[in-house]
C-alpha cells in the first residue's frame, strides 16, 4: 500500500471511523464500519463479563489498541443502535479507507 501511513505499532495502516475493515478470524464476506478507536489496550478493555479483549484474542497482541466496530447493512437507519463489537487493532484488515492518507493531505 504505498502512500498510505502505516501504524508504527504493527506497520499496518492507522483505521479512522467509517473504515471497512474485515475481521481475520472470519470467512464472512460483509464487512465491519469502524464507529470508534479506543484509547484502551487490550488487556484493559473489559468486554461486559469481567473478561477483556485480550482474554478473547490471545493469539494477539495484549497491548493493541482496541476498535469498536459494527455489521452495518445498506438499510441500517441508526448505526448507534446496532450491536458494536470490540477488537485488536491487528485482528482487522483494512479493506476500504474512508479518508486519503496521502502524506501532506488531511
Amino acid at each position: 500500500m504505498t502512500g498510505m501511513a502505516l501504524d508504527t505499532a504493527d506497520d499496518r495502516p492507522p483505521l479512522h471511523v467509517g473504515d471497512h475493515v474485515h475481521d481475520r478470524e472470519q470467512d464472512c464476506d460483509a464487512p465491519l464500519v469502524v464507529v470508534a478507536m479506543l484509547a484502551a489496550r487490550a488487556d484493559e478493555h473489559e468486554c461486559g463479563d469481567g473478561a477483556t479483549v485480550a482474554d478473547y484474542n490471545e493469539d494477539y497482541p495484549a497491548d493493541d489498541r482496541v476498535v469498536e466496530a459494527v455489521f452495518a447493512q445498506r438499510t441500517t437507519v441508526d448505526i448507534e443502535r446496532v450491536q458494536r463489537y470490540a477488537y485488536p487493532r491487528s485482528r482487522l484488515r483494512l479493506e476500504t479507507p474512508v479518508h486519503d492518507d496521502e502524506e501532506g493531505e488531511d
